[in-house]
């Protein structure tokens, strides 16, 4: 679990700063991001994605944003753009690594402006459907979320160790998938696993792309690490897997 240590501390400051973008361009794109996760539980797709563009046109680093705007588009059906918006948000969380904080008042803004987001992804987690997808999501958030508050009461020379957290790679990896581009599902549902090997969904998933490929055997022992850890593998899929694997 420490891959997913301090992966959402991965916003683009330094660009930010570039650009001229101060604390009120952060503060009001949150609230769009806010209104499009509402759209998104009232499945209006449409203007989901427009809330999202304007929160990141307000901050062009806002990673929860782009992640928003591709699930959108995955609902939408609109592969390429989730493709485009996703991997957006990946590369924003990467380009962070070894960045360091300097000061405990640096530091700490970081520690309560991540907080502060995770806890309106956790709210929105909390208040919709509670599927297993939805749960296993929540519980990397609030995971993170904890290791987050321990991780930058350390100290003041604090350095950002990882990337991207496994719910970005998961999405990404559907979208390639539904794109019917393979090898990159491949790629992105193992970085999923690897960040949390906890990830039912990113091990049943990778047992398709397994199956799709005609590697039944390693499909079948994916089937068997997202049953380890609790995750319910659609049955029809399970006995087609065991039938292929013989």
């Amino acid at each position: 679990m420490r891959m997913l240590c301090v992966a959402v501390l991965a916003l683009v400051a330094t660009v930010s700063t570039a650009l001229g973008q101060t604390p009120g361009d952060r503060q009001k794109a949150r609230v769009a991001n806010k209104t499009g996760w509402e759209l998104m539980q009232a499945e209006s797709f449409e203007k989901a994605v427009a809330a999202f563009q304007q929160s990141i046109e307000l901050d062009p680093t806002f990673e929860m944003s782009f992640y928003g705007l591709g699930r959108a588009h995955l609902a939408l059906k609109q592969y390429v753009s989730a493709m485009s918006a996703l991997s957006r948000c990946r590369d924003l969380y990467i380009a962070q690594v070894g960045r360091q904080f300097t000061s405990q008042q640096e530091a700490q803004r970081y520690r309560q402006d991540r907080i502060t987001e995770l806890d309106e992804m956790i709210r929105q987690l909390q208040s919709g459907p509670q599927s297993l997808q939805a749960q296993d999501q929540l519980r990397q958030v609030q995971e993170q979320k904890r290791q987050i508050q321990e991780f930058i009461t350390r100290g003041n020379n604090i350095t950002i160790t990882s990337g991207v957290p496994a719910w970005v790679s998961l999405s990404l990896g559907s979208a390639y998938f539904r794109a019917g581009k393979l090898p990159e599902a491949e790629t992105e549902y193992k970085a999923a696993i690897a960040a949390d090997p906890r990830s039912g969904e990113a091990h049943s998933n990778l047992a398709v792309v397994y199956l799709e490929t005609e590697r039944f055997n390693d499909a079948l022992a994916e089937v068997n690490a997202a049953k380890k850890v609790g995750f319910k593998v659609n049955p029809e899929l399970e006995k087609v897997i065991r039938e292929k694997a013989k």
